[in-house]
């Protein structure tokens, strides 16, 4: 029997050929193997019962047809003198015995279905506990340290290199997550083992460590658990070491933002927003050196994150580039704010910075293209939902930690996107520090509207003193026809003047 004759048959007709010839395959092997088994039968000498055989034993009418079928075949591969001998057996078969035939052919391809899916499925159970029982392997163990990324169903990897997935990744038990209450974003230290031959990533063996301290099981707060309170006191932005930019004196003076707010950056397209970002992750690291700052910038070209890894200085960068796919911004993003999630549960005060949430909504769209939820104009509503999450987290806390939340939006583009998303987030921030693109457009930086940007919360935690200067200021600013083509830029000019000609913001409040 030739093997390219058997092998455009399914394994339901080879299982049936083989126990014909006398042989029974285990439900494990592969078709090949079945294949190399009747041919080796074939050779040895043995051959299929006869058709008149089925017909003394009606009960396995399936089994003979599939065995006169096998010997058909195989007279069909033989030379051509053999070929024009006598074929009266297969004449003789009754019209009905080929449909017991077909019929119990496909009983038995249904069987042979759910024997694979079966087997498939104690295969993966047995790899899972495989995983989980290290008692086999005598080897070095390798130190491994690094972020965890839970998946639906328990288990989860230790992500060694940033937030996106890696082949040197450590697979961490089910066991191990549930003993030791762990979470996403967790950062841990420990060893781990190779992978095996049936595995694709290492294994964890050992957890030393949990957010830097030893691990050991622990009753922490939950982040959605704590109480939200409004900033208690203000985060200093201006500092003396570089007073020359003037970007950060400016927000701290008409739009001063308290710890734990949430703060919006908006304004159109090349107004200059991702270099107000940069300019306030130098000003909080220099003035707050106890606050975590995690820069997340999406969507972004390779050399402006060079740029923004350079100006960071002790805080943490996670970036993407505009190349990389709709899931890897998505991911890095969850991973990012988890993490500071997961910094505040532990009572310290974090800040990040995102540039921009229209980047991460447009990545989110796509990533649920294929769900079929639609907000309006092709627009999914985890586009506009998971953005609002991930700045809703900004918030100050009685019981722990802070986390301020600073993330840029862009007002304006193409599609509806950007007017759905600056509608959304209306009364989400605190602060708001408006952009004007024809300040911008004339070289002014910061090119920020005065008059629009706003801290309203300011009250809270300055003292009354400093609010009436405040306010005085903004009133002076204000005077004039706010609705003239260049009122934004002259305000700008003016008060970019009065900076320009004191030494600190003290100074031109006196």
């Amino acid at each position: 029997m030739r093997r390219s004759t058997l092998q455009r048959k399914d394994r339901g007709e080879l299982n049936q050929i083989a126990a014909a010839l006398g042989a029974k395959p285990s439900s494990r092997a592969r078709k090949d193997e079945i294949i190399q088994t009747i041919i080796d039968l074939t050779a040895n000498g043995g051959a299929p019962p006869s058709a008149h055989d089925s017909y003394a034993e009606p009960s396995a009418a399936g089994v003979t047809a599939a065995a006169a079928e096998s010997s058909a075949e195989i007279e069909n591969t033989a030379p051509q003198a053999d070929r024009n001998g006598d074929n009266s057996d297969n004449e003789e078969m009754p019209p009905s015995d080929i449909g017991n035939q077909s019929h119990a052919m496909r009983s038995n391809e249904r069987v042979d279905d759910d024997l694979d899916t079966g087997n498939r499925r104690r295969r993966r159970r047995n790899r899972d506990r495989d995983r989980d029982r290290d008692d086999g392997w005598d080897g070095d163990p390798v130190v491994v340290s690094g972020r965890l990324d839970l998946r639906d169903e328990g288990y989860g990897f230790l992500r060694v290199d940033g937030c996106l997935p890696n082949r040197n990744d450590a697979y961490v038990a089910v066991k191990t997550i549930r003993q030791f209450g762990l979470r996403r974003s967790d950062q841990l230290t420990g060893t781990s083992r190779p992978a095996n031959r049936t595995e694709k990533n290492p294994a964890l063996l050992t957890l030393e460590s949990i957010n830097g301290a030893p691990a050991e099981p622990t009753d922490r707060p939950l982040f959605d658990e704590l109480t939200p309170i409004h900033a208690g006191r203000r985060l200093g932005l201006e500092y003396a070491e570089s007073l020359d930019d003037v970007t950060a004196r400016l927000i701290d003076l008409i739009a001063p933002v308290g710890l734990g707010q949430r703060v919006l950056v908006k304004g159109p397209r090349r107004s200059g927003a991702t270099a107000v970002l940069m300019s306030l992750v130098s000003a909080i690291e220099m003035n707050e050196p106890d606050i975590v700052v995690m820069a997340l910038f999406l969507d972004q070209r390779p050399e402006d994150i060079t740029e923004v890894k350079r100006c960071v200085r002790n805080g943490e960068v996670a970036a993407t580039t505009f190349e990389q796919s709709p899931e890897d911004h998505v991911l890095t993003a969850e991973m990012t704010v988890e993490r500071a999630k997961r910094l505040v549960e532990s009572g310290k005060n974090v800040a990040v910075v995102v540039d921009s949430l229209t980047s991460l909504a447009q990545a989110y769209n796509l990533a649920f293209s294929s769900s079929g939820r639609s907000w309006n104009n092709n627009i999914e509503s985890g586009a506009v939902h998971m953005p609002k999450k991930l700045f809703g987290a900004g918030r100050n806390t009685s019981e722990e930690g802070s986390l301020t939340m600073i993330a840029s939006l862009v007002t304006d583009g193409a599609g509806a996107l950007p007017h759905v998303l600056s509608d959304e987030f209306v009364g989400t921030a605190n602060t708001e520090i408006c952009l004007d693109r024809w300040a911008a457009q004339l070289g002014l930086f910061p090119a920020v509207d005065v008059v629009a940007s706003v801290s309203r919360d300011a009250a809270r935690f300055l003292d009354s003193d400093e609010v009436e200067k405040l306010q005085r200021l903004r009133s002076n600013l204000s005077d004039g026809p706010a609705d003239h083509p260049t009122a934004v830029v002259d305000t700008l000019k003016t008060v970019l003047s009065k900076l320009n000609d004191s030494a600190s913001n003290a100074e031109l409040l006196r």
